[in-house]
């Protein structure tokens, strides 16, 4: 007769064989997913995976104690958090970050509001409300999320991690040194202290390579983008250039403006890839454009009135309009801001300002969280989409400054205001339960918006 805990991990060892060919299945869907979600280039290297070996699972049933709390190991299967692993394996400890957040994006519908999908495979779920990246017991940060995969009306587990080439090559020896060193070691202490002391070099040897990579890497844009990127860098250099030798004639004094020039001249570039032009008609378009703007003689104190009022049927549009036009016939970046779009755009002045207008507007939220919210929402997603604007606007309303405009600024209002939207989605189950939350929600998100400036 045998002791109670062996027969047990026997059990549940025969019952792991006997899991293992739909297992495979699952594990090569696993992959498959994973592999083709859409991720920035060259940050996803590869997708490894296992399924819990028959050593393995005996060695956690006895280390965790599994017996006292499972009396039929077909329960302890089940609950395995770990049933089958897969690896994310990135270049550099900075990359692990940018793919959870991508992750989290991806994973963007949910009917519990604890395990997340995608509408491309409703089975493949992810637990995404733990705070990552997670605590370790050697005292490192790994970024680890619970997983479920829906096979035949059953819950598999699996479980996900993000990590980088040093971190697959450190954790690899530690586990073997530390973790599965069944030796009696006298000097535990010391080897510990060593082996966090080469985690922290090889973190830095990482760090050093991302530098260099990030410095002499090919561009991974197609070469139209890049060149269309480099063209608008360079024109911008001529406004800015241009702008600067007036005001020193001029005002006897130079204002930075360098930033500006560029969210200018990105107007100009996004309303060319509208019309699907390629680089070269751009070229020849933005350089009769700069060359007739380098002839013009800049009125620095003019203020501006628009022959037409603005007044669509768009309240955030209105409310734009009506400051935008009171600070740039106030201050002196905003004058030179819109002066410098008026004078190289071709339309007239309001016109001008109409189509930033709306080109601003569509920067700042994204398209998908917008769907997203009309296809949770529906007749009430207006209600719901106009107050995410209204935050933006009193955030606007708050910072004052032309820095709004800068494309890093851009950017981080469209993640956060997009983020907001997605929250909405995922948090409430009727425009009812919104209503119910909504003083606050948008208390919090203005105060979010605002803190991007610091």
């Amino acid at each position: 007769m045998s002791l109670k805990e062996y027969e047990f991990i026997d059990l549940a060892v025969s019952i792991l064989t006997e899991k293992k060919p739909a297992l495979q299945v699952i594990e090569n869907e696993l992959v498959k997913f994973f592999t083709e979600m859409p991720l920035k280039d060259n940050e996803l290297m590869s997708v490894t995976s296992r399924i819990k070996s028959e050593s393995s699972l005996k060695e956690k049933i006895i280390r965790n104690r599994y017996l006292a709390d499972y009396d039929d190991p077909y329960d302890l299967i089940s609950d395995l958090p770990d049933l089958i692993g897969l690896r994310i394996e990135c270049k550099f400890i900075k990359e692990e970050e940018d793919i959870f957040l991508q992750i989290k994006k991806f994973f963007n519908r949910t009917d519990n509001r604890k395990f997340f999908y995608n509408r491309s495979n409703k089975n493949i779920r992810l637990y995404l409300f733990e705070k990552q990246p997670l605590k370790q017991k050697n005292g490192f940060e790994i970024y680890k999320v619970d997983g479920e995969y829906i096979f035949l009306d059953k819950k598999i587990k699996f479980e996900l991690q993000i990590k980088s080439l040093v971190n697959v090559f450190w954790s690899e020896i530690e586990h073997k040194i530390i973790y599965k060193n069944t030796a009696f070691l006298l000097e535990d202490k010391f080897l510990r202290d060593m082996m966090t002391s080469i985690k922290n070099n090889l973190t830095m040897i990482d760090d050093q390579l991302l530098s260099i990579y990030n410095n002499f890497k090919p561009s991974n844009k197609s070469d139209t983008d890049s060149r269309l990127d480099d063209l608008r860098k360079l024109f911008a250099k001529f406004v800015y250039d241009s702008v600067t030798r007036q005001m020193e004639d001029k005002l006897s004094f130079v204002i930075d403006f360098k930033k500006p020039c560029e969210a200018i001249l990105n107007f100009s570039m996004h309303k060319f890839k509208e019309a699907d032009k390629n680089s070269n008609e751009y070229m020849n378009d933005q350089y009769k454009k700069i060359s007739d703007f380098l002839k013009k003689d800049l009125e620095f104190n003019r203020p501006f009135i628009f022959e037409d009022t603005i007044n669509l049927q768009d309240d955030f549009i209105n409310k734009l309009s009506i400051l935008f036009q009171e600070k740039m016939n106030t201050e002196v970046p905003w004058n030179l801001f819109f002066r410098i779009l008026f004078e190289l755009e071709p339309d007239s002045e309001s016109e001008d300002f109409l189509n930033f207008l709306k080109f601003y507007k569509k920067s700042i939220l994204s398209l998908e969280s917008i769907y997203n919210i009309v296809d949770r929402f529906g007749e009430y997603s207006n209600v719901i989409i106009n107050d995410m604007y209204d935050c933006i606007y009193k955030m606007i309303l708050h910072i004052g400054k032309v820095d709004i405009f800068y494309e890093s600024n851009v950017n981080k209002i469209n993640k956060l205001a997009s983020e907001g939207l997605e929250y909405v989605c995922y948090e409430f189950d009727t425009y009812y339960d919104y209503m119910e939350q909504r003083k606050i929600i948008c208390k919090t998100m203005t105060d979010s918006l605002i803190k991007i400036w610091g």
